[in-house]
């Protein structure tokens, strides 16, 4: 009896702990109820909303999308000409006199007397796990992800001088074998040289060139891609392939524009070196490389971009994935966030510099109009028009034919400016829209709104829009914490109708408190997300397009948290704010329907949209409380409901999230729902992200969204839980040990008497 006590004391310490720890309590049923008339469809939905937003950031692009492994691959990084590499040799510089070519003037002079070797370890990992606590080893870990069986391109340019002997391409990692031999004969100039090689494993590792002989050698312009990245050798990826799996998670969220290439980059810290979109077009070797806002010399983020992914690659993705392009060009200034504008500014308003100084200080950070330098950058900007939409009778039309794509792309929208304010903005802003309508009258113009959704540079960036620019779109971008997203669900429902229209370019709220980097980006801020977004769904005719960013990461070299898709060199971990971006932009329809909700419950958040051309329903539900319920759609007006799905996820605990080296925890499952006489039943889970379809008329549910397969999911449980879980397991064990012992020890004594 007493071990049965005490196991019956254990179960329920270990119960009561779950409880608290998840939150769950037992609540009277209710049975809300979703009235739906089709007297009730309202207006129509744009049909751009869900985009993406792709900047170099963590290795989005270099180190990410863009397949080629070697790092740093033309010695053209501006403080640490070798980062990413690991040279043996007797004598090896980096030389810029009479290189491969104007634009890449750097490579690597190499002398050997016997034996050496030249290492490329990637693009390694930079961080302590969860943190940004530089770690200096695991930068010096070699991070290619090879795969077993995969064959990889290399190539690299070599000049010899006077070099006798043989080189040997190896992909270093444990279990790899196979080796290439080859030699310098007959590279008197620069000569690219090709081979191929094939990995036997799946591990991390490096591509290594052992020498043997004496002499010297140039080595540049190194490449190192697997033959099974998306659009290897076809015709449409003329110079680039991309990672599969990245671009296949891209690909998921169907995304209906693309953003690129920034956010900050697409600026620049300094005049001289304003993002310069030709620099990134035609073959690889000839693209010039620049450097990158995010990089980090002290800590050992060096981040140079080879422009692999440019606008011709980013043209040809958007064509792809049957995405707009949205691409994002500077207004003439260096990004304003990253300067001492607002300083300067505070000191002319407060007289403590002159207007002349003002100005003076004004030329250093931005393009004056009416000036030669002025005219020639926005020049730059009409030749990206033309190059994305005109005939191969034009100038850059041609030119965009000779990189692989004859017919226009038929680009709609170009932003100008990112994050941008005051009056020097609006002052280049107005000369570069007025250059543009001129020239391409249907093209339509995105402006900035600021760095913030709030404040006097935003209200001034709306007064000046509906002022001047009614038919430009208003880029606003914000990132929250504290739950405010969950407070701004009705942020939209008090915007002008008449007003121009909104593009989110940039967005994501943070679970303060629930996480850290990575795991922040949990069930609990994908409900935030959600919750947001059926506001902005109702806000359709107001708000045109919104973005999550960033998008990509990869683990333990991220330069902002939290990300929409984290990646390891071997894997691609998907956060729940991906399913649920995922789940919306997958289901929404082409009109917004008003509906009669009679739900008091606080935490419930619900949309809902039909599409009259495929005639289906969609009703998003959101529910950030840690109650069940039954829900009931009542449906009107819409003949023959037909074979009714729901695609939800449902936690137990706000910090469910998905982490590399770990079971799926948070992805979306589809269950199939009945219908009674124009009624639809759903159970609605605990911190659930719920889309219930329900087709009508001669839709039978056959065409509609189907989740991808993905691995099993398994059961989340916060670590704290799984130690007190285990402490109560120890604890019952210790419990029942001890009586076991005091009941032996009784039962002695008790034998002990009666021998007595």
């Amino acid at each position: 009896m007493k071990r049965f006590t005490a196991f019956l004391l254990a179960i329920m310490l270990v119960f009561s702990v779950t409880f608290v720890f998840s939150g769950s309590t037992v609540s009277e049923k209710i049975n809300p109820t979703l009235n739906i008339s089709a007297k009730n469809i309202s207006y129509e939905m744009s049909d751009l909303l869900y985009g993406a937003f792709l900047e170099d950031i963590s290795y989005t692009a270099d180190g990410g999308l863009v397949s080629n492994l070697v790092n740093n691959n033309s010695f053209e990084y501006e403080s640490h000409k070798t980062a990413g590499w690991a040279i043996d040799v007797e004598a090896h510089e980096v030389l810029n006199v009479d290189g491969l070519n104007e634009n890449n003037t750097h490579y690597l002079k190499v002398t050997v007397d016997g034996e050496g070797t030249i290492k490329n370890n990637g693009y390694t990992e930079l961080y302590d796990y969860k943190t940004y606590k530089p770690n200096y080893k695991k930068q010096l870990i070699a991070d290619m992800g090879f795969k077993k069986g995969e064959i990889y391109d290399f190539s690299a340019y070599f000049k010899n001088i006077d070099f006798e002997g043989t080189l040997t391409l190896s992909l270093q990692a444990n279990g790899n074998k196979e080796k290439y031999q080859f030699n310098l004969d007959g590279c008197d100039d620069w000569t690219k040289i090709s081979l191929q090689i094939m990995s036997d494993v799946t591990a991390d590792g490096a591509m290594l060139l052992s020498i043997e002989g004496e002499g010297t050698f140039y080595m540049d312009f190194a490449s190192l891609v697997s033959t099974n990245s998306f659009g290897y050798d076809s015709d449409e990826w003329k110079y680039v392939s991309l990672r599969t799996d990245l671009y296949d998670a891209l690909a998921e969220l169907s995304p209906k524009f693309i953003r690129f290439p920034g956010g900050c980059f697409a600026e620049s810290n300094s005049l001289e070196n304003l993002y310069n979109w030709k620099s990134t077009l035609g073959p690889l070797e000839n693209r010039e490389q620049s450097g990158n806002l995010w990089r980090d010399d002290v800590n050992g983020r060096y981040y140079i971009n080879t422009n692999s992914m440019g606008y011709h690659e980013y043209f040809t993705l958007c064509e792809s994935l049957g995405a707009e392009p949205i691409p994002v060009v500077n207004s003439g200034i260096i990004s304003q966030s990253r300067s001492d504008y607002n300083v300067k500014f505070s000191e002319y308003n407060s007289g403590k510099i002159t207007e002349e100084e003002w100005q003076q200080y004004l030329d250093t950070i931005a393009l004056r109009p009416v000036t030669p330098e002025f005219d020639a950058y926005v020049q730059d900007i009409l030749d990206l028009i033309e190059y994305a939409n005109g005939d191969k009778a034009t100038t850059w039309g041609a030119i965009r034919a000779e990189n692989g794509h004859e017919d226009p792309f038929n680009m709609k929208y170009i932003a100008i400016g990112n994050e941008n304010w005051g009056n020097v903005y609006w002052r280049n802003f107005d000369a570069v829209y007025k250059a543009v309508k001129e020239k391409y009258p249907n093209i339509t113009i995105i402006t900035s709104s600021g760095h913030s959704g709030q404040g006097e540079d935003f209200d001034i960036a709306w007064s000046n829009v509906n002022t001047n620019y009614r038919d430009a779109i208003v880029d606003e971008h914000y990132y929250t914490s504290g739950g405010k997203l969950f407070e701004s669900t009705d942020h939209y429902d008090g915007y002008e109708r008449s007003s121009a229209k909104v593009m989110v370019g940039e967005y994501a709220p943070k679970a303060d408190g629930v996480g850290t980097i990575q795991t922040k980006s949990n069930i609990w801020a994908a409900i935030e997300n959600a919750a947001f977004l059926t506001g902005v769904e109702r806000n359709s005719d107001v708000v045109s397009m919104i973005a999550y960013a960033p998008t990509f990461a990869k683990y333990n070299a991220q330069c902002w948290d939290p990300n929409l898709i984290w990646f390891t060199s071997q894997r691609v971990v998907l956060t729940p704010d991906y399913y649920v971006r995922m789940l919306f932009s997958n289901n929404y329809g082409t009109n917004y329907i008003s509906t009669d909700f009679d739900m008091e419950e606080d935490g419930i958040y619900q949309v809902t949209t039909v599409d009259t051309t495929e005639q289906v329903i969609y009703v998003k539900l959101v529910n950030s409380t840690n109650r069940k319920f039954r829900f009931d759609i009542n449906v009107d007006g819409f003949q023959n409901l037909n074979n009714p799905t729901v695609q939800y996820m449902s936690e137990t605990f706000k910090a469910a999230c998905n982490e590399v080296g770990e079971n799926l925890h948070v992805a979306p499952v589809q269950s199939d729902l009945t219908v009674s006489e124009n009624k639809v039943t759903y159970d609605v889970g605990t911190y659930s992200v719920s889309v219930i379809r329900i087709p009508y008329g001669e839709n039978d549910g056959s065409t509609l969204y189907e989740l991808p397969e993905t691995a099993l999911i398994s059961p989340y449980i916060p670590p704290v839980v799984t130690t007190v879980i285990s402490c109560a397991v120890l604890a019952m064990v210790l419990i029942t040990g001890a009586i076991i012992l005091g009941v032996r020890i009784s039962n002695h004594k008790k034998l002990k008497e009666d021998n007595k």
